[in-house]
């Protein structure tokens, strides 16, 4: 079996603003020249800061690559003006989850928003999609679940109120299922690992800023949002069904500079 690489990255919070558009364009740049492309580009949520149709006009020029890129909406974007701009669909509220497979490897992409709110849900429909697809997916196939909410506390002060809040007959269909390798999202605004549900839950930080853990944040008055750190992503890859997640800043200037004579 060939590797398969996936990257993903993270609530972009694109706002009409050079800051979050260069740090964008600054991953995707890293990622056109890296001497192994990913087979697959997965932005988890958060892509506009208001869901505004202008801001998804910005992203969709910053995002796009040689590669296919797959969306997820997060607690800020708008599913009819996500649907419009960048899937050129009609616009409608239902819950935008896809799916995309390459050599082996299944993602089920769901929509674990609720409109007008921070927290997450997935809905029966969703379930029903997520259902559907494991029934139709080969069983030899590896199968990655990526959602914007994290299905379980991660000791954040900001997040955790605000996480996904039905996660139980979720786990119950990924501790059932050998085929599923990890369960990734984002939200958090920083990179952490833990489990859910007896797999890896793998959640990746944010683009456009970090948010520490509750150690970090817990102080009265202290504001809890770094906007200084360069971005990061997650690379995954698969190979003989082992998963390996690895996590890469991007500084500023791109790729590794020429060695020193």
């Amino acid at each position: 079996m060939p590797m398969v690489l996936l990257a993903q990255l993270s609530d972009t919070h694109f706002n009409m603003g050079d800051r979050n558009l260069e740090r964008a364009e600054r991953v995707m740049a890293f990622l056109a020249e890296l001497p192994q492309r990913p087979d697959v580009i997965l932005v988890s949520g958060d892509i506009g800061d208001e869901g505004d149709i202008e801001e998804y006009q910005q992203a969709r020029v910053a995002l796009k690559a040689d590669v296919p890129v797959v969306i997820l909406p997060g607690n800020h974007d708008d599913r009819a003006n996500m649907r419009t701009v960048l899937f050129g669909e009609s616009p409608s509220h239902a819950p935008i989850n896809q799916s995309f497979s390459v050599d082996g490897v299944t993602l089920a992409l769901l929509d674990s928003t609720i409109p007008n709110q921070s927290a997450g849900e997935l809905t029966d429909e969703t379930y029903d999609f997520l259902t559907t697809l494991l029934a139709e997916t080969p069983a030899d196939n590896i199968v990655l679940i990526a959602m914007h909410h994290p299905p379980v506390p991660v000791h954040s002060t900001v997040v955790d109120p605000i996480r996904l809040t039905n996660p139980d007959r979720l786990a119950e269909i990924v501790a059932a299922d050998d085929r599923i390798a990890a369960v990734l999202t984002g939200h958090v605004h920083s990179g952490l690992t833990t489990t859910f549900a007896g797999k890896p839950l793998i959640v990746a930080p944010s683009v456009s800023s970090t948010i520490g853990c509750e150690w970090e944040t817990a102080r009265p008055g202290h504001v809890p949002i770094d906007f200084a750190p360069d971005p990061v992503l997650v690379f995954h890859s698969i190979q003989d069904g082992r998963l390996l997640s690895a996590f890469r800043p991007v500084a500023m200037g791109g790729w590794l500079s020429e060695p020193r004579e």
